[in-house]
């Protein structure tokens, strides 16, 4: 069973990275057009989080919540109010696809690279995570249309660090609760 599951995760690591570089090749008109077609699909939930009423909401939801979080959720709805208005959904789309790649494959990346007795590298699947995202602006630069950008390899990285965060904790969680319940060990 341990063999099937490390060959399904190799080749969930190996598709994402292919759906990570098949998608800087493409040149800048067709990824374009792609982004376009993302954004028609987001278009209601853009309309509603830049039309004011995501404050509204998220103020009905503060005032059932204690006093500093009610005071910090209002202030983030806010900020999201006054930055939403001015960011381009396209560019918005874009770098949350960036975002969102990456910490799919750092998520994969740190269920990777967990040692044999459980305990989990987190420098590793960085470095590797960051040479992918190095790699994947390289190919930018031969792609018509397209520009490499510094900015994107960081937010990569942002989104691989989250993605490894939450590998960490759930694999903390299930090593716990395997600890904590001994009849999970003895099914044969």
């Amino acid at each position: 069973m341990k063999k099937l599951s490390q060959k399904i995760l190799i080749v969930s690591l190996v598709i994402t990275l292919l759906f990570i570089w098949i998608n800087s090749i493409l040149p800048g008109d067709l990824s374009g057009r792609e982004s376009a077609w993302v954004q028609s699909l987001l278009g209601p939930v853009l309309d509603y989080i830049r039309s004011g009423r995501i404050q509204a909401s998220l103020t009905l939801l503060a005032n059932k919540l204690p006093e500093r979080l009610c005071s910090a959720l209002i202030a983030l709805a806010e900020q999201l109010d006054r930055h939403l208005m001015y960011m381009y959904p396209a560019i918005l789309v874009r770098k949350a696809a960036h975002f969102t790649e990456y910490m799919v494959l750092g998520f994969l990346m740190g269920l990777q690279c967990v040692r044999k007795d459980g305990r989990s590298r987190f420098w590793l699947p960085e470095l590797l995570c960051l040479a992918a995202a190095l790699i994947d602006e390289g190919i930018q630069y031969f792609s018509p249309g397209r520009v490499p950008q510094l900015r994107d390899v960081c937010l990569d990285m942002c989104g691989v660090t989250l993605g490894l965060t939450v590998t960490l904790l759930l694999l903390s969680v299930l090593r716990l609760w395997y600890r904590e319940s001994p009849e999970i060990g003895k099914i044969s």
